[in-house]
């Protein structure tokens, strides 16, 4: 229990620091505030005495005229006012919600695949929108009723006490309960309310995951479950909310309750005080005005609580993500490495795993020779990929580039060694081209022609319906697996790399496509290093090395010549595709 009470008091600590990073514009926005607050102080008064001038039988016209055109004086103030600190107040809360979010956006960058591979996406967006919004509530809407309340409260008691000190501690009795349901609700609104952003989580993830594969459902005809699986959700999220929603139904009544009860006795011991001449009529009426103020301030620290409570909750979800460290680390090495590679013994094994995903995995790549990989599915090929790039971590002395440990290396400085193609490749929501210029966007049109052409794409785009403009659709949708892994392609030859990995990027094609792409590879191969990972043969035949993968081992290397002319894996895939080309061929 102290350390749930610790953390949220560090939650609410943080939600201070994001405001006082806005101190001027906050500061303004205060000041046109409490501009406010001082002009509805000073209409009471005027009332109070046109009210006993009146009851007096000594009003005059001009008497009336003057409080009339000071209220109304007042009331422009005040429209002036409310203009300010609503510029200054919400328009903070925008920028904070907005840094916020690009904070929380640039740290998720920073993080390894590792952590995406234990966060669902539906939780991160809930995070990115659904918290980010709470605490902009908080230090917008919750932090102005907070200011608000306070100085009104104050203000407010100060001129009830100047004018009747008996009247207000009478009138003020059943206040003093308020601190006691404040302690209660506010606990139970917090904790509520975190359950409220974890259903939100799981709901917005599963849909985000129905719509992403609605395509698969729609084939499997499996609508009707991925209904109940949302519904379930979604129930789920509406009776978290309901059981929130009815901690608040109490709160409202019990303040609404206090504060008529400080009205009935207004009405009871001023009434009195009218009856017996030691109150005048006009302090009556102006007394009255300030208990209806009053009532404001118990309503904001309902507000306050409720929204407090809320961006805290969200605050520290949103901390969670932003305290995690990214266990992949930029190193000090200076100078960029020649693009010479070499794996020494590496072993890995995944976090939380219990057996090794590669064992003892050794080999030299020097610059511009070309590396094929082979093996079963599962053998560890992607993974080796990601350890020479570094997406994971590998064992300090196992992957060198350059001579120097990877490790060792900033990591923009590696990656930017890269130019790779993954086995699913990925494509955004953009035009043809745009996704092609991914990573270089000044690129000239006549490059992404080429580039295209050299990926064996160019008569394809140009039957598109807005050629290199067609908007691909999410995930690049619109296309066939061959297209897009084209797309890819073109793109990874835009950045002009000194290594190019192709993680079985050719799957897709056919295999005169894939003959005409491995034909351009080979013209600039001189030019570049290369590594391939096919299932193929013919993606490989041409490599200065080849290695044959299995659980995670290597058990066997060579040239296409070396490895055709023993028996083993290669030789075994190399007799069964030579065998279905003539089959195909017969047809």
């Amino acid at each position: 229990m102290r350390a749930l009470t610790e953390r949220k008091h560090a939650d609410l600590v943080r939600l201070l620091g994001l405001m006082l990073a806005h101190w001027r514009a906050i500061g303004l926005g205060v000041l046109g505030l409490i501009g406010v607050d001082v002009l509805q102080l000073i209409v009471p008064h005027v009332v109070r005495r046109a009210v006993d001038a009146l009851a007096s039988g000594t009003a005059t016209l001009g008497l009336l005229v003057v409080c009339g055109a000071g209220i109304a004086a007042a009331a422009l103030g005040m429209g002036a006012c409310r203009f300010v600190w609503r510029y200054f107040l919400i328009g903070s809360s925008h920028r904070i919600e907005r840094g916020l979010r690009q904070r929380l956006y640039e740290h998720l960058l920073t993080l390894p695949p590792e952590y995406y591979d234990h966060h669902k996406v539906g939780d991160i967006m809930s995070h990115a929108t659904n918290d980010t919004h709470a605490v902009r509530r908080a230090v917008g809407f919750a932090a102005l009723a907070a200011i608000d309340g306070a100085f009104m409260a104050a203000a407010v008691l100060g001129m009830m006490l100047w004018m009747n000190v008996q009247l207000t501690l009478i009138t003020l009795l059943p206040l003093s309960f308020l601190a006691l349901v404040m302690l209660r609700f506010g606990r139970l609104i917090h904790e509520r309310f975190e359950r409220v952003q974890a259903s939100f989580s799981a709901m917005t993830d599963r849909a985000q995951e129905a719509f992403s594969g609605v395509r698969v459902i729609k084939a499997y005809g499996d609508e009707a479950s991925e209904q109940r699986l949302f519904a379930a959700r979604a129930r789920q999220y509406a009776g978290d909310m309901i059981r929130m929603a009815r901690v608040w139904a109490l709160f409202d009544p019990i303040i609404a309750a206090l504060a008529t009860a400080s009205m009935a006795l207004l009405m009871w011991w001023g009434g009195r005080g009218v009856l017996a001449g030691t109150l005048t009529l006009g302090e009556f009426v102006a007394f009255t005005s300030y208990l209806g103020m009053f009532t404001w301030p118990m309503i904001a620290v309902g507000i306050v609580v409720n929204m407090m409570q809320r961006g805290a909750a969200s605050m520290g979800r949103i901390q969670t993500i932003l305290a995690t460290q990214a266990v992949i680390r930029d190193g000090t090495y200076r100078h960029t490495p020649a693009p010479h590679l070499i794996c020494h013994n590496l072993t890995y094994t995944y976090p939380g795993a219990t057996a090794p995903a590669l064992r003892g995995i050794s080999f030299e790549l020097p610059p511009r020779a070309t590396l094929g990989i082979v093996g079963r599915t599962g053998a560890g090929k992607t993974t080796l990929l990601e350890l020479l790039m570094r997406l994971y971590d590998p064992p300090p002395g196992t992957v060198l580039l350059g001579g120097v440990d990877v490790r060792e290396l900033p990591l923009a400085t590696l990656r930017g060694m890269y130019a790779y193609v993954p086995q699913e490749p990925f494509l955004f929501a953009m035009s043809v081209a745009d996704n092609i210029r991914f990573g270089q966007p000044d690129l000239p049109m006549e490059t992404v022609q080429e580039l295209a052409r050299q990926a064996g794409l160019d008569e394809e785009i140009a039957g598109f319906p807005q050629g290199y403009d067609t908007l691909v659709g999410e995930r690049g949708i619109t296309l066939s697996g061959g297209q897009k892994q084209r797309v890819a392609i073109a793109r990874a030859l835009a950045l002009q790399a000194p290594i190019l990995i192709l993680d079985d990027a050719l799957s897709s094609v056919d295999a005169e496509t894939e003959a005409l792409i491995l034909s351009h590879l080979r013209a600039q191969a001189g030019a570049m290093t290369m590594i391939i990972v096919a299932h193929r043969v013919s993606a490989v035949k041409d490599a200065s090395m080849i290695l044959v993968m299995e659980h995670g081992t290597i058990v066997d290397r060579g040239t296409h010549a070396e490895l055709t002319g023993r028996a083993g894996y290669y030789r075994e895939l190399y007799d069964l595709q030579r065998i279905e080309a003539a089959e195909l061929a017969g047809k």
